[in-house]
């Protein structure tokens, strides 16, 4: 997957180490733009972020082939752990983590119907709720920098996701 041009310099400014703080003026000047183009893209630092994130998590939770939900999710996580220092960076620095839960979970629950929808009838109501307790796991794990095992988040992770693909196997 190639990211684009400010992904790269947002994913390679905050994956060295930890940092508390990270200015529109610092993305400018590393991705050689002014000001006044960032702000023609995005509202605020917290609005490039939520961006990122959300392209980034579209991206890895693209199904490929036959693989199932469950190894969906496991990759994803395995992405969050390879780069734990990004994901901690943006929770640390965010100015609204209120907005990433909202982005987040909303990929979360596009990503299961996706899947799901070819499968056949499924609560979207369920699937919302599966999706907020997937980020409210994800976001903990990455909040105490990855240092759980990433089997166990996986495992809680996959004790969610089973609820709606019991109501799948129950219907064939």
């Amino acid at each position: 997957m190639r990211l684009t041009k400010a992904e790269e310099v947002l994913v390679t400014g905050l994956s060295k180490y930890s940092v508390n703080k990270y200015t529109v003026t610092n993305f400018c000047k590393e991705l050689k733009i002014n000001r006044v183009a960032f702000y023609k893209k995005y509202r605020n630092i917290c609005d490039l972020f939520t961006s990122v994130l959300a392209l980034q998590t579209r991206r890895t939770l693209r199904v490929i082939g036959s693989e199932n939900m469950d190894r969906m999710f496991y990759r994803m996580l395995a992405k969050i752990q390879e780069n734990k220092i990004f994901y901690a960076n943006l929770n640390r620095i965010a100015q609204d983590p209120a907005e990433f839960c909202r982005v987040l979970s909303k990929e979360y629950a596009y990503a299961i119907e996706m899947y799901m929808r070819p499968r056949g009838a499924f609560s979207v109501r369920k699937v919302e709720m599966v999706a907020n307790g997937v980020y409210a796991i994800i976001f903990n794990w990455v909040l105490n920098e990855c240092k759980a095992d990433i089997r166990d988040i996986y495992q809680s992770v996959h004790l969610l996701l089973y609820h709606i693909e019991k109501n799948v196997k129950k219907q064939s």
